[in-house]
């Protein structure tokens, strides 16, 4: 989520003091393209997962490998989007003009399913190429939208102009989550075509608001970072990809753990929301408070608070009826929470740290990515031992959380071992 490390050319005429100012994009403008299209992050990926079982009767081995596939071809349009765009820059192609063509590709494919299903084409196939095109266009997107939200802004502007955006884009989660609720049981397909009238909208707030090309990032306050700044970076990016690795385990089985604590239909997405809405929270607070900045205890307290939260919510509808409800909110908030911290530290470091160009982006989206494929394949490792009789079948979110915390405990010791050389 950063901006094209060389903005568009001046004009001759204008002077030095006007030049910046013409070429940011108004906050409001990136905020409002954010919000929009946040909605469509928690319909094909929070709400995909439920649509997949209420339309096509997906189980949680299929979900898992939705995810897996989600993940998988996220990473490589993230990471490359940096190098792509200078390619489309020198053939004239402006990066505002990239994100109406990304809009209009994303609207195109989430009206697939709906598509097919008027014509009466049989299977889900609509459904995996909806995610194969989608999730690879998301990658971009977001590298380039953070690059408008970098470009031109340092300092106490990049802070602020950060935590709206995280503020945002989670908030729009929550309220796309609670909304679709009663709307996916029976009318599932028709959320993912309401998706492809909103990307297409968006296309036409781009012209209407963006410029051309980001700003180009301000380095005085850039120069100036604390050294402390570059191994806390090193640190969250192996933190974040972990925490939407577990986050990547959790989505595909909340349907079913849902179902089996005999949550009504129209109530199981509003209840998925409680830990997006917790991570506002966070980001909340973090963007009010700025004490966190340079210090290791919220990183380490958030990483913390996400294992353990993690271990919650998978185990909740093991334990009695009367404690696995409690248990599951109380641990979604928790989890939240942790999600919250992790992110915002890592994005706030990489802006801080890197040159915000969209390459910097890129490995932020990139990192996330990582954790949306290794997490699915968590959850079809634990799944296929357990359906191979290797492991009993009871056992399989047991060996899931074992799994999860081996990864973890192993990037912990990394990011430590990392951070430690830097000093």
């Amino acid at each position: 989520m950063t901006a094209a490390p060389h903005a568009a050319r001046t004009p001759t005429n204008l002077g030095p003091r006007d030049a910046p100012a013409r070429q940011i994009t108004p906050l409001w403008a990136v905020l409002l393209f954010t919000f929009l299209n946040s909605a469509g992050s928690a319909i094909v990926y929070s709400g995909l997962f439920f649509i997949a079982k209420s339309q096509y009767g997906f189980d949680d081995f299929q979900r898992f490998g939705l995810g897996l596939l989600y993940g998988v071809v996220y990473i490589p349009a993230a990471f490359y989007v940096g190098p792509a765009l200078r390619r489309l820059q020198r053939s004239g192609v402006s990066p505002r003009s990239l994100l109406v063509g990304l809009m209009l590709g994303m609207g195109a494919v989430c009206a697939l399913p709906w598509l097919a299903d008027r014509a009466g084409l049989p299977g889900a196939w609509p459904l995996w190429v909806a995610v194969a095109v989608y999730s690879p266009l998301s990658g971009m997107l977001w590298a380039n939208v953070e690059s408008y939200l970098a470009g031109g802004r340092s300092g106490a502007g990049l802070r602020s102009a950060t935590g709206k955006f995280n503020i945002t884009w989670s908030s729009s989660i929550v309220v796309t989550l609670v909304l679709m609720g009663p709307a996916v049981e029976g009318h599932s397909l028709l959320v993912l075509l309401f998706l492809s009238f909103l990307h297409a909208g968006c296309a036409g707030l781009l012209l209407l608001s963006f410029r051309p090309s980001p700003g180009q990032h301000a380095h005085e306050d850039h120069s100036a970072a604390p050294p402390i700044y570059a191994r806390l970076l090193t640190v969250c990016r192996l933190l974040l990809p972990t925490s939407f690795m577990l986050m990547s385990v959790i989505s595909p089985i909340l349907p079913t753990t849902l179902a089996s604590l005999k949550i009504p239909e129209g109530w199981k997405l509003p209840v998925a929301a409680v830990w997006p809405a917790a991570r506002v929270a966070a980001f909340f607070l973090m963007e009010r408070w700025h004490g966190w900045h340079g210090r290791w205890w919220p990183i380490a307290a958030g990483g913390g608070v996400l294992v353990l939260s993690f271990a919650g919510v998978v185990l909740a509808p093991q334990l009695p009826a009367g404690l696995a409800l409690p248990t599951l909110i109380a641990s979604l908030l928790a989890f939240g929470v942790g999600m919250g911290v992790i992110y915002c530290a890592a994005l706030y470091y990489a802006m801080e740290v890197s040159d915000s160009g969209v390459d910097a982006g890129g490995m932020h989206e990139a990192a996330i990515g990582t954790g949306y494929a290794v997490g699915p394949m968590l959850g079809l490792l634990a799944a296929g031992l357990a359906s191979a009789g290797t492991i009993p079948s009871g056992s399989r979110d047991i060996t899931m959380i074992a799994l999860a915390f081996l990864l973890a405990g192993l990037v912990v010791l990394v990011a430590v071992f990392r951070a430690r050389r830097r000093i």
